[in-house]
């Protein structure tokens, strides 16, 4: 039974061997369904996370679909879509990562013409598609989501709670260690499974691999559950980080994230006034332009060694 509402991705599914993957709740499944809304063949959908006994005869069916796949059982011979919260991979398969929504999906999910009021929303409630079909949201369904992540809680809310923040992973082994019984092991095995399967994001420091990095969630509204101390900044990079479609992405000391490849500096400074934004520039170094990126202040500034531009993150990211 199809959901009565399936708000529509950028991205969409054609009828060929698709392998999805991502983390729990960024619309895995609501991508198929909402393929199925137009698909006229037969299909057979397969949740492996459901222990009741399973009909695996595909005789007549068009189009197979493996949800939580488990590798228990081979996938047959005729299009199949494989879900998996494992950033695994498959032969023969076109593989979609899918990410939460972007602010640019989640403004036209919410159907409104107030893009302030929009951010607003979107900077609370964080980038699950599926706030727009459960009407208990709020925290609750952030709660909700990450008791069900199958990772270590003290570790995942470490980083969820220090999204923005600067360490080694060393570092976090020797906070936790105090508080926590974890081998080094154990952590280090973790925190690799977070990162491979994009439950969590690190940026190196620009030419400095052994430097402290920046991690980030794939939700950024997870930090409003764990902790009360608010940092705007920390969060507002968190977005801006999700919202960038580099492959390299660094930072430097004097910028948020640097782009190598566009020789591009970024520095995210949500409230900045011209007299802020003229200081952070004083050290920046080695690039063509630099994007100063607010919540909604905007002025113009220039500098003798590179171009700089000032923007509302709504209009940035709307730019393209």
């Amino acid at each position: 039974m199809l959901p009565k509402k399936i708000n529509q991705r950028k991205i969409k599914l054609n009828f060929e061997n698709t392998l999805i993957t991502g983390p729990k709740r960024v619309g895995k499944t609501f991508l198929v369904f909402d393929f199925l809304k137009n698909f006229k063949g037969k299909y057979k959908y397969i949740d492996f996370s459901d222990f009741r006994e399973k009909n695996f005869d595909f005789e007549d069916v068009d189009l197979v679909i493996y949800d939580n796949y488990d590798f228990s059982v081979p996938i047959p011979p005729i299009t199949t879509f494989v879900i998996s919260e494992k950033n695994i991979n498959l032969e023969g398969f076109k593989k979609i990562e899918l990410k939460g929504l972007d602010f640019e999906e989640f403004f036209a999910f919410e159907n409104t013409t107030n893009i302030n009021h929009c951010f607003d929303k979107f900077l609370r409630l964080g980038n699950f598609p599926r706030i727009f079909n459960e009407e208990y949201f709020r925290d609750e369904y952030l709660k909700e989501t990450f008791e069900l992540l199958p990772y270590n809680k003290e570790i995942l809310g470490f980083f969820f709670t220090h999204i923005g923040e600067k360490f080694t992973l060393y570092q976090i082994y020797q906070i936790l260690k105090r508080t926590n019984k974890i081998s080094k092991d154990s952590f280090y095995k973790i925190t690799n499974e977070l990162l491979e399967n994009k439950i969590i994001y690190e940026v190196n420091k620009f030419a400095s691999p052994k430097s402290p990095k920046k991690f980030f969630a794939y939700n950024f509204a997870f930090k409003n559950i764990m902790t009360n101390k608010k940092n705007i900044l920390h969060t507002f990079e968190n977005i801006i980080f999700l919202e960038l479609k580099e492959k390299e992405i660094f930072y430097k000391d004097t910028l948020s994230f640097y782009l190598p490849n566009k020789e591009l500096g970024i520095l995210v400074l949500p409230f900045a006034n011209e007299e802020v934004a003229l200081e952070k520039l004083k050290k920046v170094t080695d690039v063509k332009k630099v994007e100063i990126i607010t919540i909604s202040n905007e002025f113009e500034l220039t500098h003798k060694k590179f171009e700089v531009e000032v923007i509302p993150f709504a209009r940035w990211r709307f730019a393209e």
